[in-house]
């Protein structure tokens, strides 16, 4: 009787075995037939190089402009393919370092105050123009049916200016303005990210102005920089 329920302990374990190695057939993780994409790129970090292009002449944009984006994203994969789509909101910090100076002029027909930049005429520390907006990015997503992920996210996204300030530190002071007149408040562009794992190089454009009609024309925000995506 103890021989009999000692085969029977042995043999159990080694059915149940390869009864769930049959019930699995080809769900292997480098099955490319079955494979199915896991959830990922959910949380990204950007430290960018961020400016304005167009600016009007004898404007000089500077090398300590540096913003940073904050995204938390949900991550849906497509079928079994390769690709998935994402989306979810962002926070993002755009500076702009110049030599501008924000100056107020009165329209003589409307009363109203129309903004021009002109190169500062005193020698200065700092002098920063910087925005705080709140994003919503949507992406199509591509990354390679691999152990180590190599990935391209290409996306659009449109935000909105919650808050803005000018620093300006020079030989009287250091003072922080409020609410610059006549900025467009609402953003949207074009984002793009290539990279290995998780680093990645990325890229954004934004197609509206900086400044409304009551402002300088053309000028339009760009950032270049790295994305840390840990998870």
């Amino acid at each position: 009787m103890l021989q009999k329920l000692l085969l029977v302990m042995v043999c159990f374990p080694l059915f149940h075995f390869s009864q769930e190695k049959k019930d699995h057939k080809g769900d292997s993780e480098y099955d490319l037939k079955n494979y199915k994409s896991d959830r990922n790129d959910r949380c990204i970090l950007e430290v960018n190089h961020t400016g304005w292009l167009n600016l009007p002449s004898g404007i000089k944009l500077s090398a300590r402009s540096i913003g940073v984006n904050f995204s938390l994203l949900f991550d849906k994969p497509i079928g079994q393919s390769a690709f998935s789509f994402g989306y979810g909101i962002g926070l993002y910090s755009h500076n702009f370092h110049s030599n501008a100076d924000f100056i107020y002029k009165t329209d003589s027909s409307t009363g109203k105050f129309t903004t021009v930049l002109q190169p500062f005429n005193r020698p200065f520390t700092l002098n920063r123009y910087a925005q705080k907006l709140i994003e919503i990015p949507l992406e199509l997503r591509f990354r390679t049916k691999t152990d180590r992920q190599f990935k391209i996210h290409l996306g659009a996204k449109i935000g909105y200016m919650v808050h803005d300030f000018r620093s300006i530190r020079d030989n009287d002071g250091k003072v922080r303005l409020y609410n610059i007149k006549n900025i467009d408040r609402l953003r949207y562009g074009v984002h793009f990210r290539i990279g290995y794992e998780q680093i990645c190089v990325t890229a954004c454009y934004y197609f509206n102005e900086v400044f409304t009609n009551k402002g300088p024309n053309g000028i339009r925000m760009y950032s270049l920089g790295i994305a840390i995506i840990p998870y």
